[in-house]
């Protein structure tokens, strides 16, 4: 009934809050439509201010990574439902996120207000990570993939009424009344760009936007021909056909894959959750059937393995989600980070040297290796601030531990002074009457110890048993005596004991040794996902390739323009290879090939180099059918693989928290207790 009345009230409030907002918009509006009736001052109007801290808000929440997974979900989202150009996407994007950060701060300060407690953060940081998931799945990945399959069967549509009319522009217009709901709004975008006067820079406003690189290939291509007419062949046919039935072959690939991974992952996600949901009631029922297991819940142990549970069950659920997100390269951006590594060495004296006696030595194999890593991660890192980076994860895994470790001292000592506790593994449910008596025995024992503690030097065992037996009243060799005493000596050396451990500070230090190279594993995993960018962005530049050398016209000029629009790991490098191109083709394109390591890359670059001197375009690029036939069944391969290794680990993901929950915070207890409990009667036997 207290939930209930408190979520009423919570509620209430938020809809009170939002209630008087709006009423003091309309206000504004009211005003500023007052003052330009009668021709007052004007003052800055809302929507201006709301515009500036929007766009400010955005690149800064661009580098914090939780809001910047969120914004990036909400602006893919906008992106397919709705066209706007850059500017405008991120004003809207910045609305909905700041609606989402005044209503969920509201939420969690008032539930601390009314119920201050550190289960209460975690269950609003666990439901809003659960909301998140939610609202992904339904708003960001199922548009995605309708949008897929629409965008597929919209170019078989283009495809037939461009083999009617010959024209690009009517093919595409013709084809928007069989697009669906979310393909309409990019079909009637893209329908505006060959209309327009001026449809190189409305292209390139698009491809800012699109939410994905099929489109921006689609936009462009379709420019192409209407600018530049179509390359039409006796053998091969028409080349605007040739690379849309390549564009549908990627499409058929991706929704494909996407609807196995999906089926493959399917409800594992929650089910990693569950274990979370069933830990209170687990411990209800252990506590209920074997009222002795109460004393290890409350214990440090149980305390650590609440923990334990949570932490498994959250990184699972992370684990998963990240499996199921197939990110098109088309949106993958890296905004500039924020170098808080040089911030830090100018605020702190002798870091920065610190830093420098703790990374290798210039010009050793291991300072190479390190570079090279960075390097190949795509990282804006020097190798001091990476080692300041590996102490800081040190250091703060230091502290966790060690303020975790004493908190669940300082718990224990609590719950042995303040709680009472049934004495045996086979005692059932209490009565009133018992219960009482319970609470009266650990007042006595609560005294007791409180005694102990003020005395300079503790009585021995005999003098102790003496000084329990005057305050009870009793004959020293009494039964009740005995159980006392055995009672309070348990409790003392808990209480006694309640401090960090040498052991237990010695496997902080382990835990946080081993964190010091998380860093760089997370560098070389970065390296490992960027391979794979690399290689499935070579793919997908074939492809263009193998349409682009069909149209008359071609150079090396316009092909780097093409690749350096449609290209995300080689972006930066060909970019730099254009601005160098009219000081001298040869020597940029040497550049282009030295700044990227990756072979199928460079093999591309070489082709390039043969048409400056000896061959054309085409001539050049003649074989890469071939190329791109073998890198479709690579990519094949590599998603059957994918496939199955995600199949075999979100099993173990899925299951992992449940069989966690059932050993560490059900069947140990238990088996905790009985152990104990048996010593304690082997103990009175002899």
């Amino acid at each position: 009934m207290n939930m209930l009345v408190q979520s009423i009230v919570v509620v209430a409030l938020i809809i009170t809050i939002l209630y008087v907002v709006n009423q003091y918009y309309k206000y504004l509006r009211a005003k500023r439509k007052r003052q330009e009736t009668i021709g007052g001052k004007k003052g800055i109007p809302f929507p201006r201010i709301l515009n500036k801290y929007a766009q400010k808000g955005y690149n800064v929440i661009l580098r914090i990574p939780i809001l910047r997974t969120v914004l990036i979900k909400i602006r893919k989202k906008l992106e397919t439902l709705s066209v706007y150009d850059e500017y405008t996407l991120r004003r809207e994007v910045m609305k909905i996120i700041f609606s989402i950060i005044a209503l969920f701060s509201i939420g969690c300060i008032v539930l601390l207000i009314i119920r201050p407690s550190w289960l209460i953060v975690f269950w609003i940081l666990l439901g809003i990570l659960m909301l998140s998931g939610v609202l992904v799945d339904f708003f960001v990945y199922r548009v995605e993939n309708r949008l897929l399959v629409q965008l597929k069967n919209y170019l078989v549509r283009v495809v037939f009424n461009y083999q009617q009319t010959k024209m690009v522009d009517e093919a595409v217009f013709d084809s928007i009344q069989y697009a669906g709901s979310e393909m309409k709004v990019h079909a009637e975008r893209i329908n505006k760009i060959l209309n327009d006067l001026d449809s190189e820079k409305e292209l390139a406003a698009y491809e800012e936007v699109a939410p994905s690189r099929y489109l921006r290939v689609f936009a462009g291509l379709a420019v192409l021909v209407k600018d530049r007419g179509d390359n039409i062949d006796e053998k091969n046919g028409s080349s605007f056909v040739k690379g849309l039935t390549a564009i549908n072959k990627e499409l058929n690939d991706e929704i494909l894959y996407r609807s196995k991974l999906s089926y493959a992952l399917r409800s594992i996600s929650t089910l990693a959750l569950i274990p979370i949901f069933l830990a209170l009631p687990t411990k209800s029922w252990s506590i209920t059937n074997f009222p002795t297991t109460e004393s290890f819940y409350n214990s440090r142990i149980g305390f650590l393995s609440e923990i334990a549970i949570y932490a498994i069950s959250v990184a699972c659920y992370l684990i998963v989600r990240k499996m199921k997100e197939i990110n098109d390269n088309g949106t993958e951006f890296k905004p500039t980070r924020v170098k808080w590594e040089a911030w830090l060495f100018k605020k702190v004296p002798l870091l920065e040297k610190l830093c420098e006696a703790l990374s290798p030595q210039r010009f050793t194999k291991k300072y190479h290796e390190l570079q090279e890593l960075i390097k190949d991660a795509n990282e804006n890192l020097k190798v001091n601030e990476l080692t300041l980076q590996r102490i800081l994860s040190c250091l703060a895994v230091f502290i966790i531990l060690v303020t975790s470790l004493t908190f669940a001292h300082f718990r224990e000592t609590n719950n042995v002074l303040n709680h009472s506790a049934s004495q045996s593994m086979f005692t059932s449910q209490l009565t009133e009457k018992e219960l009482m008596a319970e609470i009266e025995k650990n007042e006595f024992d609560k005294s007791v110890i409180d005694d102990l503690k003020e005395m300079q030097t503790l009585p021995s065992g005999k003098k102790l048993r003496e000084m329990i037996a005057d305050q009870l009243n009793l004959e020293a060799n009494d039964l009740e005596v005995t159980n006392a005493y055995n009672r309070i000596t348990g409790k003392w050396d808990i209480v006694s004991n309640s401090f960090l451990q040498w052991w237990e500070v010695l496997i902080a230090i382990v835990i946080a040794f081993v964190s010091y190279y998380i860093p760089v594993q997370i560098l070389r995993f970065k390296r490992k996902a960027r391979l794979k960018l690399m290689e499935r962005e070579v793919y997908q530049l074939l492809v263009l390739l193998s349409i682009l050398r069909d149209f008359e016209g071609m150079s090396v000029s316009i092909i780097l323009n093409w690749l350096q629009r449609f290209s995300l790991a080689f972006k930066k490098s060909i970019t730099i290879a254009i601005e160098e191109f009219d000081s001298g083709p040869e020597m940029a394109l040497v550049k282009l090939s030295e700044n990227n390591t990756f072979e199928p890359f460079q093999q591309i670059v070489e082709r390039l180099k043969l048409t400056l001197v000896r061959l054309s375009i085409k001539e050049a690029f003649n074989d890469i059918e071939m190329e791109r036939e073998f890198y479709l069944e690579q990519r094949r391969e590599d998603q059957k693989r994918s496939l199955e290794k995600k199949s075999q680990i979100g099993e173990f993901l899925g299951l992992g928290p449940l069989v966690s929950l059932t050993i560490i915070y059900l069947v140990f207890p238990i088996l905790y207790i009985a152990i104990k409990e048996s010593n304690n009667m082997v103990n009175l036997l002899m």
